[in-house]
C-alpha cells in the first residue's frame, strides 16, 4: 500500500491479460491461477468505486440471479481485499454502504455463436464497446447534450441538469394558463425523511397502546430505504406488491422477505397479470409520499409475527396498521409537532415566493386546495413564503377532502382566519384572500366562472390530486415526483451505475442487430445466444435497480418494464417534475411539447454508431 501506484500498474496489467483470456475464451486454470495474486493487489483501495450489496433482491424461487457471478466475485469490504464468504450471504462484518468494487474487474464477457461468424461479428464489436467502457478508454454520452435539460439560473448562474427539468407527457402552454393551484404537503412544502420517522413513531405507538399490539413493537426503528412510492398493498395476504404497467405483480414482499415466483402464482390463479376485480377488492394502492410509513410498518409487523410464530390474519394487520398511521393525521399529533419543531421537519425553501409573485404579476390566479386545517397551513405557509402569503392567492380551500373534492357536490363554507372556526353563512361567492373548506371543484368553477381547461392544478398524489380533476374537469395536471431528483442523484454519484446502464445498452443494441441478422428462421444455437444475452441483461438491469433501491428498485420501472406507476403519471399528469421550485426555470408563457420522458433513450446513439462501425462515434477520454 505504500507503492500503491506501481502495484496499481501491475495489478491493472494483469488484470487486462485475464480480460483477454476470456475474451478469446482461454480457460486454462494454471495460467489464471497463476495470475491470481496480481488480481487480488487490484482488489487496493486506489480507484474503487462504492456499490450497495446487491444480494436482497434475490430470493428462493428466483429463476434469475440479481449478481452475476463475475460481478459477486469482486464485491469487497471497504479497507480490504478478502471475498464475501458467500455469493448471497455478505459476511457479518460487511455492511450495505461499505461494499466497495472496481468495475474494471469484471468487464462482461459475450457468449459467441457456435456458427454463424457475422453474429460474433457483431458480438465482438458489442465487447469491444463494452470494453473500452469499463477500462475508461472511452466516455461515451448517455444523452446528447441537447436534451440534458441545462439551463441557466439568473439567480445562482448555476447550470442545472435534468432534475430541474419539467417534463411533458402532454403539449401545454402556459399562455392558456388562467389560475394556477397548488396542493400543501409536498408540493408547497416539502419535509425530510424526519416527517417520516416521526408518524412512524406515533403509529408503532398507537399498535401496542390502542390495538394491544406486543410491546416489542416499540422497538421497531423506521427505515426509509426500504419501500417506494408506488407499491400496493394486498390485503389478503399483507404482502407488498410492485406491479408493471400491465398489472403484472413482478414481485412482492412478505415482512422483509422476498416472495418466490411460484407463491405469486398460487396466490394470483396462476397468473401474473392481476385483472381489474382482484385489484379492485384485494390491491390498495400506496401513491403518495405519506405511504412509504405504512409500507415500511406493515412490513415490520408481519416480519416480526412471522419470525415469532405468531399467527395473524393478514387482512386486519393491514387495517390496523392503515388505522394506526392515519390516526397520526386525524388526531392532529402529527401537525402539533412539526409546527412546534418546523425547522426540524420543513425542508426550506429559496425560491418559492419568487415564483408564486412572478406567476402573480404575470396575471395568473393563484389558488391552494389542500386536504389539511387551515392553522397548519397557515403556519407551515408564515414559514416558507412569509407572514403575508394568503396575499399572493385570490382562493385558499382546507378540509378540501380530496379526491371527494372533485366527484361529490357540496356547498363551501367559510373559516375564520383568526379563530379557526367554520362558519355557517352560505357562500355564493368567494372573498379575496378569504379562507374556506369542504366545497368541490364544481362549486369552485361556478362560483368563479373559471374554466376547466385554463386551470394548472400541481400535487403529490396522483389518485388524489390529479386524476379526477382531470379526467372529470378537463384541468391541466402537473405531478411532483421528488423521487426523480433522489434517484438521478444516486445515479450521478454512482460509477457503477453508469456502466451497468451503458452494459444493457449495449446489450439491447446487441439483441436487435443480431437478431435481424440471423433472419425469420432460428437455430436451437440461436436460442441458446439469445437466452444468455438476455440473462446478461437481466443481470446488469438488476445491477442499475440496486443502486436506487435494494428492494424494489426505481418507482419508474418494475424490473425489466414500465412500473403501474410511470403508467399512471405517463396518463393522468400533463406535466412532472421533482420540485415545485423547477417552474422557476420556465416563463409563464412557456409551451411544453411531449418529451418523452426523464427516461428517454435519444435517436442518435452513439454506442449504437459505434457498434456497426464508426470507430469514432463515441467520445475518447483523456
Amino acid at each position: 500500500r505504500n507503492h500503491s501506484g506501481s502495484l496499481l500498474a501491475a495489478a491493472r496489467a494483469s488484470s487486462v491479460l485475464i480480460r483477454a483470456c476470456r475474451m478469446i475464451q482461454f480457460t486454462s486454470t494454471p495460467l489464471v491461477l497463476c495470475f491470481y495474486p496480481f488480481l487480488a493487489l487490484s482488489s487496493l483501495q486506489v480507484r474503487s468505486r462504492p456499490l450497495e450489496a446487491l444480494s436482497s433482491r434475490t430470493s428462493p424461487g428466483r429463476s434469475r440471479s440479481a449478481i452475476s457471478m463475475p460481478l459477486r466475485q469482486f464485491i469487497r469490504p471497504k479497507g480490504g481485499c478478502g471475498r464475501a464468504s458467500s455469493p448471497l450471504q455478505p459476511r457479518a462484518d460487511v455492511t450495505t454502504n461499505t461494499r466497495e468494487i472496481d468495475p474494471e474487474l469484471f468487464v462482461p464477457s459475450l457468449p459467441l455463436h457456435p456458427t454463424n461468424d457475422k453474429v460474433n461479428s457483431i458480438l465482438s464489436r458489442c465487447q469491444d464497446a463494452i470494453s473500452k467502457i469499463y477500462t475508461r478508454a472511452a466516455d461515451p454520452p448517455l444523452k446528447p447534450p441537447s436534451s440534458r435539460g441545462k439551463f441557466q439560473s439568473s439567480e445562482d448562474g448555476k447550470v442545472k441538469g435534468l432534475e430541474n427539468k419539467i417534463f411533458a407527457n402532454a403539449y401545454v402552454n402556459l399562455d392558456k394558463i388562467d389560475v394556477v393551484g397548488f396542493d400543501y404537503d409536498y408540493t408547497l412544502v416539502s419535509y425530510g425523511v424526519e416527517l417520516q420517522s416521526l408518524i412512524y413513531e406515533m403509529a408503532k405507538n398507537s399498535l401496542v397502546e390502542h390495538f394491544r399490539y406486543p410491546t416489542n413493537v416499540h422497538k421497531f426503528k423506521y427505515d426509509p430505504d426500504f419501500a417506494i412510492r408506488g407499491l400496493a398493498v394486498d390485503m389478503e395476504t399483507a404482502w407488498l406488491c410492485q406491479l408493471s404497467y400491465s398489472s403484472d405483480v413482478v414481485l412482492a414482499y412478505n415482512g422483509r422477505s422476498r416472495v418466490s415466483d411460484d407463491e405469486l402464482l398460487a396466490a394470483y390463479q396462476g397468473i401474473s397479470s392481476v385483472t381489474p376485480e382482484i385489484r379492485k377488492q384485494r390491491l390498495r394502492p400506496l401513491n403518495d409520499l405519506f405511504s412509504m410509513v405504512e409500507a415500511c410498518l406493515l412490513a415490520d409487523v408481519v416480519d416480526f409475527f412471522v419470525n415469532t410464530g405468531i399467527p395473524f390474519n393478514p387482512r386486519s394487520v393491514v387495517e390496523d396498521v392503515l388505522k394506526a398511521v392515519g390516526s397520526a393525521h386525524v388526531t392532529g399529533a402529527m401537525h402539533r409537532a412539526v409546527l412546534e419543531d418546523i425547522e426540524k421537519y420543513v425542508t426550506s425553501s429559496h425560491h418559492l415566493r419568487q415564483i408564486l409573485e412572478r406567476f402573480k404579476d404575470n396575471g395568473k390566479k393563484l389558488w391552494l386546495v389542500s386536504n389539511s386545517q387551515f392553522w397548519y397551513v397557515d403556519g407551515g405557509m408564515r414559514h416558507v413564503v412569509g407572514e403575508d402569503w394568503r396575499d399572493l392567492f385570490e382562493v385558499v380551500i382546507v378540509g378540501a377532502s380530496k379526491p371527494g373534492f372533485y366527484t361529490e357536490k357540496r356547498p363551501f363554507r367559510e373559516v375564520s382566519a383568526r379563530t379557526g372556526r367554520i362558519k355557517f353563512k352560505p357562500i355564493e361567492e368567494l372573498e379575496e384572500q378569504g379562507v374556506y373548506t369542504h366545497g368541490s371543484i364544481q362549486e369552485l368553477l361556478r362560483i368563479t366562472k373559471a374554466k376547466g381547461s385554463r386551470v394548472l392544478y400541481i400535487g403529490d398524489s396522483l389518485f388524489a390530486d390529479l386524476v379526477e380533476a382531470r379526467r372529470r374537469y378537463g384541468i391541466t395536471t402537473g405531478a411532483v415526483i421528488s423521487e426523480i431528483e433522489e434517484e438521478m442523484e444516486k445515479q450521478t454519484k454512482s460509477t457503477m451505475w453508469r456502466y451497468a446502464r451503458l452494459t444493457t445498452h449495449v446489450l439491447h443494441h446487441s439483441f436487435r442487430l443480431i437478431q435481424e441478422e440471423m433472419g425469420l428462421s432460428r437455430t436451437e444455437d440461436d436460442i441458446q445466444l439469445l437466452d444468455s444475452l438476455e440473462a446478461e441483461v437481466g443481470r446488469w438491469r438488476d445491477i442499475q435497480e440496486h443502486v436506487i433501491n435494494a428492494n424494489f428498485g426505481s418507482i419508474f420501472r418494475s424490473e425489466t418494464v414500465t412500473s403501474k406507476f410511470a403508467a399512471s403519471v405517463k396518463r393522468h399528469a400533463d406535466l412532472y417534475m421533482s420540485s415545485v421550485e423547477n417552474l422557476r426555470f420556465y416563463s409563464t408563457q412557456q409551451r411544453f411539447y411531449p418529451d418523452g420522458g426523464h427516461e428517454s433513450v435519444p435517436f442518435n446513439d452513439p454506442l449504437l454508431d459505434y457498434i456497426v462501425g464508426d470507430d469514432n462515434a463515441i467520445q475518447m477520454s483523456d
